[in-house]
């Protein structure tokens, strides 16, 4: 398959091109932000035309939560309208579109977490933003995957994991919140879910989280095991913090779908943790 990646300098961007690019198979081309700005509708229908692609894995995202309160023109003129292009390029020319997307499309008052199946309802800026392009993916696009995933983090970027690392090897007490639930994912899992996916001929909405769920505090706790730090840390409510943006309590990601098709799912967020820091360990691809 011929496979374009947009936002491919991103912490997901990476690892996808990575790990689809070991496939022999695969023609993967991964564009960054300069290369392909997707709210360009001339570059965009550009690339799309001489590429000619069988796949379109589309990463490029707003993705500042508490800022998309504020820039809620941007976020959607990024997550909703470039996508809206990008669908409609895809149904002209026969393209499966794979979707990036979030938990952040529930309201997180169901507990026991989220299928495929749910109803949703975002309660902020940046979710409802994402949702605007998930409703014109199925809108528009007959070949399409929207992969909902939470809390990730991964080998490059800016994160959870590494801010809480960097934080703690200063010494800063820690406070963290404890009544936010969700299930992190580690982008290299979910670049492998993604491999998977393509291989089959489903189309729709998928849940691609971490398998399991924890606080952001519980979460934090993890790290600073594998981490072998100890550091004092400080379990707080959503209430401590003063924030921009409203987050789901509970946006814990059940793959229904996948079970359901005897696909194979993402492994524990624990794992994941772990395997991250394998990676740290051996010194390799962490910028």
């Amino acid at each position: 398959m011929k496979i374009l990646v947009t936002g491919a300098n991103g912490m997901l961007g990476r690892d996808i091109l990575k790990v689809l690019g070991r496939e022999q198979t695969h023609d993967v081309i991964g564009f960054d932000r300069l290369q392909w700005d997707v709210t360009n509708p001339i570059r965009t229908t550009d690339i799309v035309k001489q590429s000619n692609p069988d796949v379109i894995i589309h990463c490029a995202a707003y993705t500042k939560v508490d800022q998309a309160e504020q820039d809620f023109e941007l976020a959607c003129q990024i997550n909703s309208e470039a996508t809206k292009m990008l669908a409609s390029l895809c149904a002209d020319y026969d393209i499966r579109l794979v979707y990036i997307s979030t938990d952040y499309v529930f309201d997180g008052k169901k507990a026991t977490g989220y299928t495929e199946y749910d109803e949703v309802n975002p309660i902020n800026c940046y979710g409802l933003s994402k949702r605007m392009g998930e409703e014109y993916v199925e809108r528009i696009c007959p070949h399409f995957l929207i992969l909902r995933t939470s809390w990730l983090y991964g080998n490059q970027g800016n994160h959870f994991v590494r801010a809480i690392l960097q934080k703690a090897k200063m010494g800063e007490p820690l406070s963290v919140v404890d009544d936010q639930v969700g299930s992190p994912t580690y982008t290299v899992h979910l670049a492998e879910k993604i491999s998977d996916l393509l291989k089959t001929e489903e189309k729709g909405v998928f849940h691609t989280a971490g398998e399991g769920s924890c606080s952001w505090f519980q979460f934090a706790t993890y790290i600073l095991e594998q981490a072998n730090l100890d550091v004092r840390i400080h379990a707080i409510t959503s209430d401590d913090l003063t924030r921009a943006a409203k987050r789901p309590a509970y946006s814990i990601l059940i793959p229904k779908r996948s079970l359901n098709a005897n696909l194979p799912l993402l492994p524990h967020w624990k794992i994941g943790v772990e395997a991250y820091f394998d990676v740290i360990r051996e010194g390799v691809n962490h910028d």
